[in-house]
């Protein structure tokens, strides 16, 4: 792998300084002469530019489910290497603890997919101040296009990615996991996961999206919401953690799916939270001075 990544870095060099200034290894194609029909508004150009970066994000997030998904079927031999344990308990307790060890296991990584899967919907709320203070939207400013339609798009957009990017790195872990077991769980009930975090994703994307309209100046801070979810909840029991301090990230409010049922009633409040936290952040961008960012 180190001999591998010389000769990668030595091929870049090479490229790098053969290529002309400002210009790429192949040659650039003319674009077309009319856009498509598909950029007709503000929603279908968020997205035409946030393409690239939906597929790489969708793409690595079920690589990743993939990668944790396939030692399933190794994490459940824990039980079975122990012969003590089997003669102990028997072939149908060991085969119970295995799926439970399993779910533990399921249930802790979706909490880093959930995390991981917050990333591009935040990257693309976000990005609607940043794009407004490079003044790549100055043109859209200027017709009669509201800033509910903008604020809106990007949201949406941004709701696509992170949805996408957590129900993908599940359904790799999922499909992975079950295709790794000699006695495999079902493909929905390790999908538990991706229903019981999808709100405490929503809650991040509201919090970043009131950032945004109205601390535009301070709105990196949201980034402080998925750092600390890793540690409270991943790293939370190597340090001792309450509770209360695992809960003060929206991702502490969810229980261990998919070992545990869905609690409905935290996801339905849960959901409400994230939609009245939009309102908000529309709220405050469409009544801010734009000099504000």
């Amino acid at each position: 792998m180190l001999l591998l990544a010389i000769a990668v870095l030595g091929v870049t060099f090479f490229a790098s300084a053969k290529r002309d200034v400002t210009a790429g290894l192949l040659p650039s194609r003319p674009g077309r002469q009319r856009a498509s029909r598909l950029l007709a508004g503000p929603f279908s150009l968020v997205f035409r530019l946030e393409r690239t970066s939906l597929i790489i994000w969708m793409i690595g997030l079920f690589v990743l489910g993939v990668s944790y998904g396939s030692i399933f079927g190794t994490v459940g031999d824990l039980m079975k290497a122990n012969p003590v344990m089997a003669k102990v308990l028997g072939t149908a307790a060991v085969n119970v603890a295995n799926r439970t060890v399993i779910l533990n296991f399921a249930a802790t990584l979706a909490i880093i997919f959930a995390v991981v899967g917050s990333i591009p919907a935040m990257i693309t709320v976000l990005k609607l101040n940043s794009d407004e203070r490079k003044g790549w939207l100055e043109q859209l400013h200027a017709k009669h296009v509201s800033r509910a339609r903008l604020y809106s798009s990007y949201v949406v957009v941004a709701l696509i990615n992170g949805i996408m990017a957590l129900f993908l790195g599940v359904l790799g872990m999922a499909v992975a996991g079950t295709a790794s077991m000699t006695h495999p769980l079902t493909i929905t009930r390790i999908l538990r996961a991706f229903v019981g975090y999808l709100p405490a994703l929503l809650v991040v994307l509201g919090i970043t999206a009131v950032l945004v309209g109205l601390l535009p100046r301070l709105q990196a801070l949201s980034w402080v919401v998925p750092i600390y979810g890793v540690f409270s909840l991943y790293l939370g029991g190597l340090f001792d953690l309450p509770k209360w301090a695992k809960q003060l990230t929206p991702y502490g409010w969810v229980n261990r799916v998919p070992l545990s049922r869905i609690q409905w009633g935290t996801f339905w409040w849960m959901t409400g939270l994230a939609v009245i936290l939009l309102l908000i952040g529309y709220y405050g961008y469409a009544h801010r001075d734009l000099l504000e960012n």
